[in-house]
């Protein structure tokens, strides 16, 4: 199965684990799973980190490679298919890395791994956490 981990879910899964369910860590921690982190999350935990909104993702983010290795994570760069996917989303949620994540997701065949119930008005979009 492949993963893609929404950025709270990196974030988490790397400072503060046990805020996974159970069943969605068991999924990326599966060695059988593919785990992808989007190229978006870093620009993402930049801006809370310079808004002053998440003030340990300093340090996450000049360990993030380190980071990717411990999980298995492999990198998923925002391609020009993602950016038109997510011009084509019928959903009226405006964050554009929520949107971005979710056009990753479908393109790529992912289950997104995220905690935000946002997602679930989402068609198409399959997502884990529970």
């Amino acid at each position: 199965m492949r993963l893609l981990l929404d950025t709270h879910a990196a974030y988490w899964a790397i400072r503060e684990p046990t805020r996974i369910p159970s069943p969605a860590r068991d999924l990326v921690e599966d060695m059988g799973n593919e785990v992808l982190v989007s190229a978006i999350t870093p620009w993402e935990l930049g801006i809370k980190f310079r808004k002053g909104l998440l003030p340990g993702a300093g340090l996450f983010l000049e360990a993030l490679e380190r980071h990717l290795r411990f999980l298995r994570a492999t990198e998923l760069p925002v391609t020009l298919e993602h950016s038109l996917a997510t011009a084509h989303l019928e959903w009226t949620h405006r964050d554009p890395f929520d949107r971005m994540l979710a056009a990753q997701a479908i393109v790529e065949n992912a289950v997104l791994v995220t905690a935000d119930a946002a997602f679930s008005s989402l068609a198409g979009l399959r997502t884990a956490w529970k």
